[in-house]
């Protein structure tokens, strides 16, 4: 595992610096083309642009990344010129996570079957579909049908919509299968900050800590990796009223 690592930080290492020189507001709209496949009831910005730099940094390698290991802290320890180009409060990223529209929710089956027409080529002559690569199953899936889904970030604009326009295809879980298909992106200026607080209205989980002010508390991850069960805490969830320190 060891020389695994330090395989992934060399390549990290060689990579020429990816650094925001302006941070300024503005927002990010997706018109999407089919529905949005969600394992969360949000998507997270930083997440997201953190998960193209990992693509324009490893390239094929990225998908030979560990699934299960945290690489984030050696890996920004290798070059520290590439970093998320958002603005950053302690470790909280200036972004909001998505804003759908319409934002209601959906259940869908997913069927797993094997095809007997691309079978010619297989040595075995029977395949066991009640267990093993080839199992049969039905997976139930939650989607969002937007028609547009809106972030608002205090970022290098030009940089974050280089990264979406050479690498982003789709949004959400299972774009492989038609789900968060992209028909447009536009990018605006604006002239307030809604990165982390709206009106009143928290705009992403943001750390009780951060707050002087709040109706709601609930455990969740703030920072990603979102998937690290280290980078949960107490946070005032997106949609609660929450005011700043």
């Amino acid at each position: 595992m060891i020389d695994e690592v330090k395989y992934f930080q060399e390549i990290a290492r060689s990579a020429p610096p990816l650094c925001g020189t302006e941070f300024k507001p503005f927002k990010v709209t997706f018109q999407m083309r089919t529905p949005v496949c969600v394992t969360t009831p949000w998507i997270s910005f930083d997440g997201l642009i953190g998960h193209l730099i990992m693509i324009d940094t490893f390239g094929q390698d990225f998908f030979i990344l560990p699934r299960k290991r945290n690489l984030t802290p050696k890996i920004a320890r290798a070059n520290i010129k590439r970093q998320i180009p958002i603005k950053k409060s302690g470790k909280v990223y200036h972004c909001s996570v998505s804003l759908f529209s319409p934002n209601s929710i959906h259940l869908t089956h997913i069927y797993k079957r094997f095809e007997e027409r691309w079978a010619k080529n297989l040595d075995r002559k029977k395949i066991r579909i009640g267990f093993g690569h080839f199992r049969a199953y039905a997976m139930k899936e939650v989607y969002i049908p937007a028609k547009e889904i809106i972030f608002y970030v205090n970022g290098d604009m030009k940089l974050i919509k280089q990264l979406i326009e050479s690498y982003l295809i789709g949004l959400g879980n299972d774009i492989r299968i038609g789900f968060g298909m992209i028909e447009d992106v536009s990018f605006e200026m604006m002239e307030e900050d809604w990165s982390l607080v709206a009106k009143g209205v928290a705009m992403r989980p943001i750390p009780v800590s951060m707050c002087k002010e709040y109706d709601d508390t609930a455990y969740m991850p703030y920072r990603g990796p979102y998937w690290d069960p280290r980078n949960v805490t107490l946070c005032v969830p997106p949609g609660a009223r929450c005011r700043l320190k």
